[in-house]
């Protein structure tokens, strides 16, 4: 089992796209063919090549859809009008034939035999109609057919257009959970609006422009020679990502989790303290009592005791032993509270004399 396949083994089907012009096939012959023109009619190639791409995007484009065949006449019609001439639309049909004499660059039909060995479904996304398209299925080894291809006489529309994309998802049926790449030579067509679909992308920059970092493809080549090898890496470096971004979400919960820990801790810590309050205030409280019950058994006068409203203790209290006779003594008859009183009373002050 190659690498790919080991890196693809998760996944239901393994489905590559590929642009069309350009990625598979050198499209150079075309713009060539309209300099040509310009060359002959002694004006510069090279701006007569600008003009052409313009104008093809712009009728690409243009709200109301048109077949390949007569965009291409429309654009040469353009060029007449922009260099006052009508050496272009004379012209308009045979550059539309020699599409069919596009070949594969070398490095093509080398990689798409070896991705098809290795079970990947492969599809072309076309610009142009399907007869056309037909012409270059034997250049292709006969790799692709009519099922693989989806063209612009399909879907009524070019691309960059979202819903040639979305058109396409539905066609191939292109799910989230397929290994799924789109391969192409155009940033502005293809990888773009490939990105904003959330496909992975390989940009084959075999013009070797610069990249745009807020649609960046998955994996950057100069062919595809090394496609295979360049999707394992791209898997890689998303597990990586994946395992990133994992890593971040762990250490913020835990990082969650250590201030709700620390909060509850602050709670508790001020429960605590509360009800260390609380206890010292309940503590206070009773010692303040008792210095009262202290002071005032030793306030009850004769009158008190002889009403029987209360003693006449003949002496003070001085401890919890004395509080707890006093107590006893509102209950005892007068005779034994005086005499029981007195008794304390001299127990007090032989104290107080042998301390002397």
């Amino acid at each position: 089992m190659s690498n790919m396949l080991k890196a693809f083994e998760d996944h239901e089907r393994k489905v590559l796209t590929f642009d069309l012009y350009d990625c598979l096939l050198n499209f150079r012959l075309v713009p060539h063919f309209v300099g040509q023109i310009g060359r002959e009619n002694n004006i510069v190639p090279e701006l007569v090549e600008n003009y052409f791409q313009i104008y093809m995007e712009r009728v690409k484009y243009s709200e109301n859809f048109m077949t390949y065949h007569d965009l291409l006449h429309k654009v040469m019609s353009y060029l007449d009008m922009e260099f006052g001439t009508k050496a272009f639309s004379a012209n308009a049909e045979e550059l539309y034939l020699i599409h069919k004499d596009l070949k594969p660059h070398a490095d093509v039909v080398p990689a798409l035999e070896k991705l098809r060995d290795a079970g990947f479904e492969l599809y072309i996304f076309a610009d142009s109609n399907l007869q056309l398209v037909q012409k270059y299925f034997e250049t292709f080894e006969d790799i692709f057919s009519e099922k693989s291809v989806l063209c612009v006489d399909e879907v009524r529309c070019y691309k960059p257009r979202a819903e040639y994309f979305r058109f396409a998802a539905q066609k191939f049926k292109l799910r989230s959970a397929d290994d799924h790449f789109h391969i192409a030579s155009n940033y502005f067509t293809d990888i773009e609006p490939a990105s904003k679909m959330h496909w992975l992308t390989v940009y084959i920059n075999r013009s070797k422009t610069g990249l745009l970092e807020k649609e960046e493809p998955s994996a950057v080549l100069p062919n595809l020679t090394d496609l295979e090898e360049a999707m394992v890496n791209a898997h890689k470096k998303i597990e990586a990502e994946e395992r990133a971004a994992q890593e971040r979400e762990m250490q913020a919960a835990m990082q969650e989790e250590q201030k709700e820990q620390a909060a509850e801790e602050a709670k508790r810590q001020r429960e605590q303290q509360l009800r260390q309050q609380q206890m010292l205030q309940q503590q206070q409280q009773q010692l303040q009592q008792q210095q009262m019950r202290l002071r005032g058994a030793g306030s009850y006068t004769n009158s008190d005791f002889d009403g029987g409203a209360g003693i006449n203790p003949y002496f003070v209290p001085q401890n919890e032993r004395d509080l707890e006779l006093t107590e006893k003594m509102r209950h005892m008859s007068p005779t034994k509270a005086r005499a029981l009183a007195k008794a304390r009373e001299r127990a007090i002050a032989n104290s107080k004399m042998f301390n002397i």
